[in-house]
């Protein structure tokens, strides 16, 4: 694939791996043609894949870009594309569900000039994505949403949000539909439009029901990870089933020094979850519940082997709860054949030269003998 024009035009990059549908070059050419000039422009790219539109808004002189893709394969070439284009300065990557990043990005206040949206086509994410991006105020005044679609899968419709679509134009099978956000000024008129006949209006039978919705779960499992263990990777499995998103958290520690790097850890983990879906790996430092409000997270997830562990972790919860009321801890019983191990012990092990596959991944097992071998 290839910059199309701006500062980057004609640099070429990797294209998606097997199984991602790429946007055209001829597709981007014609929607940056009519969006023009991006400097300044800060700019959201949802379900970025390989960074194709975000990499081309950099070259049109946008400021900053921030990447969302759930898929380790399409981030690992995102991150490679950016090192390449030597633009990663300008650029945040987030792996992630799209509506847990929308909700993430409104909590922390951030607000963009652009947003680009370009789920699978048969994807059903476009109505609840529409709909946290209208309520969450992601989108700056005078700000576009850009959402590419197929002809054969119309958009839902936004006529109850306060989303107003103002350009749509199809280039081959693909649809390029611009939004703008409208104030809850003009979202009153045209609710009162809509009350006096004109139509568009909406309208309800007596027998319609009510649609029910919920906010997504997020469970925050923090740890050294030390090296991650397959007792680390049970519980994420198995809090997997209870999540929406389980964001696996390294902590930094300051007065200790580890095996392993931060920047170790972060990619071992990064390796054995890359296949999971709605798991994410990141660092933190500082208090815990305080990354946990800044990520969206209600519940802290915590393993237990013994006694001893719940001892200590029953007064680190009496705690959280003190600083977080609102926080809650799900306490997970390590499965039996993980009861003995620790991260201690195995490397106590490989000093010893002893085999320890059948307690951490190949990769975690090579790494601590090359380390401690």
């Amino acid at each position: 694939m290839r910059v199309v024009a701006g500062l980057l035009g004609s640099r070429v990059f990797e294209g998606p791996p097997k199984g991602v549908r790429p946007t055209s070059d001829r597709v981007r050419e014609s929607l940056f043609a009519r969006l023009g000039d991006l400097s300044g422009y800060s700019v959201l790219d949802l379900f970025a894949g390989t960074g194709s539109l975000g990499i081309e808004a950099i070259s049109r002189g946008a400021s900053s870009v921030t990447f969302v893709d759930r898929a380790q394969p399409s981030i690992r070439v995102l991150k490679k594309n950016l090192d390449s284009l030597q633009i990663g300065r300008q650029c945040t990557v987030m792996r992630s569900e799209v509506r847990l990043a929308l909700r993430r990005l409104a909590n922390e206040g951030r607000q963009f000039d652009l947003i680009f949206m370009d789920p699978p086509y048969a994807d059903d994410e476009y109505g609840p994505a529409f709909k946290l991006i209208a309520d969450s105020g992601l989108l700056a005044p005078g700000g576009a949403l850009v959402v590419e679609s197929a002809k054969r899968h119309p958009l839902p419709s936004v006529a109850e949000l306060n989303l107003e679509v103002v350009d749509e134009r199809a280039t081959g099978d693909t649809l390029i539909t611009q939004m703008c956000q409208i104030s809850g000024e003009e979202m009153a008129n045209q609710t009162a439009d809509g009350a006096n006949g004109v139509p568009g209006a909406s309208e309800q039978s007596s027998g319609s029901r009510a649609t029910v919705t919920r906010n997504a779960t997020v469970g925050l499992f923090p740890a050294s990870f030390d090296p991650p263990t397959n007792g680390h990777i049970d519980l994420i499995e198995r809090a997997q089933k209870v999540f929406d998103e389980v964001v696996v958290a390294v902590a930094i520690n300051v007065g200790k020094t580890g095996t392993f790097s931060f920047e170790e850890r972060i990619e071992m983990l990064n390796h054995v979850t890359e296949s999971m879906e709605g798991v994410r790996v990141e660092g933190f430092s500082g208090l815990m519940v305080e990354h946990a409000h800044k990520i969206g997270a209600t519940v802290i997830i915590r393993g237990l082997r013994a006694i001893a562990d719940f001892e200590y972790e029953f007064e680190m919860t009496l705690m959280n709860q003190h600083l977080q009321p609102e926080l809650e801890t799900l306490f997970m019983m390590t499965k039996q054949e993980y009861l003995y191990v620790s991260s201690s012990r195995l490397k106590e092990l490989v000093r010893f030269g002893a085999n320890i596959e059948d307690f951490v991944p190949p990769l975690i097992a090579k790494r601590l003998v090359e380390k401690l071998g």
